[in-house]
């Protein structure tokens, strides 16, 4: 068993034990001084609902970050597991070097009640405010009050884990995953 403050070990131990941590996968977008910006994360989740609120943790030396802390609204859009692609798109993964505008440019996007970047095709979205911040670390962690969302067609989210994509499977209770099906989905 690891145990702090070893420094750069357990960093790098910490780092490998949250892979395991699966997430749904979401692309933050922010709209500031007529510019869009937009990053993937998984450091997301429900803060409270009432009154609804949502929590993203953002690295401070993106630009997101910047135009968020600046323009102090963001949105929040989940991703279909269709929606590799668009995640490499927005994390700069897989050779995409795609930055600002560029990256929002194969995808029909909306705006609702912020002026946020919004998904038309996301599973959901939460347009909001930001309401308080925490800096720690390497990231803040903004707190949006939902001024409004957008509610998709059906659909399973993308997640990630293990360094890796992966979606639901969708297994009775007991249930033994079929042949050929591995844990994640596919």
């Amino acid at each position: 068993m690891s145990k702090p403050p070893d420094g750069t070990q357990f960093a790098a131990e910490f780092k490998l034990g949250m892979r395991s941590l699966a997430g749904a996968v979401c692309i933050i977008t922010c709209s500031h001084e007529g510019r869009r910006y937009g990053m993937t994360a998984t450091a997301v989740c429900s803060a409270t609902a009432d009154p609804p609120t949502v929590l993203v943790c953002i690295n401070r030396v993106t630009n997101t970050h910047d135009a968020i802390a600046k323009a102090e609204v963001f949105c929040v859009n989940v991703l279909r597991h269709e929606d590799r692609e668009l995640s490499g798109t927005f994390s700069g993964a897989h050779g995409s070097n795609m930055r600002g505008e560029a990256r929002f440019r194969d995808e029909q996007w909306t705006r609702l009640a912020t002026g946020a970047p919004v998904l038309a095709d996301s599973l959901v979205s939460f347009d909001c405010r930001v309401v308080n911040r925490l800096v720690h670390g390497s990231h803040t962690i903004f707190l949006g009050e939902v001024a409004q969302m957008q509610i998709g067609r059906k659909g399973k989210p993308l997640l990630y884990a293990d360094g890796q994509y992966a979606k639901l499977a969708s297994l009775a209770h007991g249930e033994p995953l079929p042949e050929g099906l591995d844990y994640w989905g596919e």
